[in-house]
């Protein structure tokens, strides 16, 4: 009865047949996924342009004075791999995020990333999410969707606090409201 009424309420629309694959195995027997996302590659990218800003002046800088032979010789292909460094963390963590996939079920809220070498998933039932979710814009229509405390802080999608959140999402306000009618419906 549940199930009926909320797919009539919130349709699940198109999955794209990539992530339903990514998460078929962790859902439970006719659990409905009813949302999907994932972060927001152009905004993980936008939010990660200051490594370069660093990245490049000290990689010229470091090129330069070693050319010039004012840096010891030990030490200039750290200064210049530190540079390159610097410049391909932002591609690094684009990439990351591509690997991430979010769902709402009619029973919680999921994350699961799958990139870099890092396999985790994490599963948040409607009862151990925070009573009102915070959002953090970070760029024109882009945000983080705070929803849950206490967790780990060793997950990729936790800040330094513990706050669980969908990260670089695109209309979080959208995200959160449709998470609240959901988690609303679910406790009626």
């Amino acid at each position: 009865m549940l199930r009926n009424a909320m797919a009539k309420r919130w349709p699940r629309g198109v999955v794209a047949p990539n992530r339903r694959l990514r998460l078929a195995g962790m859902l439970d027997n006719g659990e409905p996924v009813l949302w999907t996302g994932a972060p927001d590659v152009s905004a993980t990218l936008g939010t990660q342009k200051a490594w370069w800003w660093l990245g490049a002046p000290w990689t010229v800088a470091a090129v330069a004075l070693s050319a010039y032979g004012l840096i010891p010789w030990n030490l200039d292909f750290f200064a210049i791999v530190l540079g390159g460094v610097f410049l391909a963390a932002p591609l690094l963590l684009t990439f990351q995020a591509g690997g991430t996939v979010y769902a709402i079920t009619d029973q919680r809220a999921i994350l699961r990333h799958d990139a870099l070498g890092q396999h985790q998933v994490v599963s948040i039932p409607f009862a151990e999410m925070d009573e009102t979710f915070e959002i953090l814009p970070t760029g024109p229509n882009t945000g983080h969707l705070y929803f849950a405390s206490g967790q780990s802080t060793r997950l990729p999608y936790a800040d330094y606090d513990g706050k669980l959140a969908f990260r670089e999402l695109r209309d979080p306000e959208a995200v959160r409201d449709l998470l609240e009618r959901i988690r609303a419906h679910r406790q009626s």
